[in-house]
């Protein structure tokens, strides 16, 4: 099986990578597309970011969607042929606060694709990959881009249940990447008024305005705008 993985800064290779095992409540997924995130381009551009820096070559990916292929002999709730979104994230279920039911803040957490255990674990840049089936969502009536986009996506919908009602709101959103214009179509949806986007990137703002928001700011040509807001 082919995989794409990181051995250093710009040193980024197809390589084969054994398909794993598929175990009871498992399933095997056909790869269809996987998004890049920034992490990702950290490990390519400076082989890790902050603290976390590459020991030893790594599969990167964590945003992706594919089509179920096998299905484990527990597995009831998902078909094969079924395309899926995959959460990158494997809580252990052991430490306390997944005991506790704040799985989210699992101390052990197995994210794909990230450096900071060792050894690393692997991520989801690969033809073929075992997930277990509460990782999988149906996604039943999008595309495979769009299945792959949910991972994403929640972030920005964590974003705004933190942020509280904004229902009826004037909103600032600061930076308009790939999630910051997420945020911008969640918002809009979660019923804000008024969506008012910055960024220094006159490319990442045409992406801000087409997606929903009201009015974008370029803080390094407009930044005494900001003071009339």
């Amino acid at each position: 099986m082919k995989s794409l993985k990181i051995h250093g800064p710009l040193d980024l290779r197809i390589e084969n990578h054994p398909v794993d095992d598929l175990e009871p409540n498992q399933v095997e997924i056909n790869v269809a597309i996987g998004g890049i995130c920034g992490t990702d381009l950290h490990y390519y551009k400076h082989g890790g970011f902050g603290q976390i820096k590459l020991r030893e070559p790594m599969i990167l990916g964590h945003e992706v969607s594919g089509f179920i292929s096998k299905i484990g002999s527990n597995v009831k709730k998902l078909s094969i042929g079924q395309l899926v979104s995959v959460s990158p994230s494997r809580p252990c279920n052991k430490c306390i606060f997944c005991l506790n039911g704040y799985q989210i803040q699992c101390i052990n957490m197995k994210f794909y694709g990230s450096a900071m255990p060792f050894p690393h674990i692997q991520g989801a840049f690969r033809e073929i990959l075992i997930a277990e089936d509460y990782q999988c969502v149906p996604a039943d009536g999008l595309s495979s881009e769009e299945a792959a986009m949910a991972e994403p996506l929640a972030v920005c919908l964590h974003a705004i249940k933190q942020a509280g009602n904004i229902f009826g709101q004037k909103i600032l959103i600061t930076g308009s990447g790939p999630i910051g214009t997420l945020c911008v179509a969640a918002s809009r949806r979660a019923g804000a008024e008024e969506i008012i986007v910055t960024d220094i990137s006159k490319n990442a703002l045409t992406f801000a305005k087409s997606v929903g928001a009201d009015r974008v700011i370029n803080v390094l040509e407009e930044h005494d705008e900001l003071k009339k807001l």
